[in-house]
């Protein structure tokens, strides 16, 4: 029984750590060029830098982009309107170890 518990903390620990490294691949693969190496430029002239977001605003922002919710063109509506829920969430976690 011990095992399982362990095993399943174990899980709850690695996971925001698995998804950050994926986010860290997706950001620096489609994001990196506009919004920056370390999420602190201010893309296309009025993006705020996305270090200075929470990760909620993060989420919703990019939920909302895809979405379609807020309209986006050329590469910035490329490279949102693919995201899945997955990815916004390692985006997410990312960019938040780049405030460190």
């Amino acid at each position: 029984m011990r095992k399982i518990i362990s095993a399943a903390l174990l899980c709850c620990v690695a996971l925001p750590v698995f998804a950050a490294a994926d986010g860290a691949q997706k950001y620096n693969q489609t994001c990196a060029d506009c919004h920056g190496r370390k999420a602190d430029r201010q893309a296309f002239g009025k993006a705020p830098p996305l270090i200075s977001l929470s990760r909620d605003q993060l989420i919703s922002g990019l939920t909302d982009r895809r979405d379609g919710k807020i309209e986006t063109s050329g590469a910035e509506h490329q490279a949102k309107t693919t995201l899945t829920d997955q990815d916004i969430q390692g985006l997410a976690d990312y960019i938040q170890t780049l405030k460190h």
